[in-house]
């Protein structure tokens, strides 16, 4: 299977190892049904990045049923930063009162 790239010059690509050559007539081909099938899995990959900052929806690769998923995943990670933060700051208010005596 080749890619023309000169149909002039009889100049071709062969996409499985990359290797530009002369053509061999014979064997003249343009399948890009495998290109396109990846074009196809990256526009579906960049739609749901695009549709994730919209807290309702669901992911792409998701269970049935897990609309808000991102919603309740922001709550959680806000919980979780929270009590780290607060954590921190008692551990500083607790340094300064004591003055290290601990």
């Amino acid at each position: 299977m080749y890619a023309i790239i000169d149909p002039d010059e009889k100049v071709a690509l062969d996409p499985y190892n990359g290797i530009i050559a002369k053509m061999d007539e014979e064997r003249v081909q343009a399948n890009l049904a495998v290109v396109s099938d990846q074009i196809d899995t990256l526009e579906a990959v960049a739609s749901d990045l695009m549709h994730s900052l919209d807290p309702g929806t669901t992911p792409l690769l998701s269970y049935p049923n897990r609309e808000g998923i991102y919603l309740n995943l922001g709550r959680i990670t806000n919980l979780v930063y929270g009590i780290i933060l607060g954590l921190f700051i008692s551990a500083i208010a607790l340094y300064i009162l004591y003055g290290g005596d601990l």
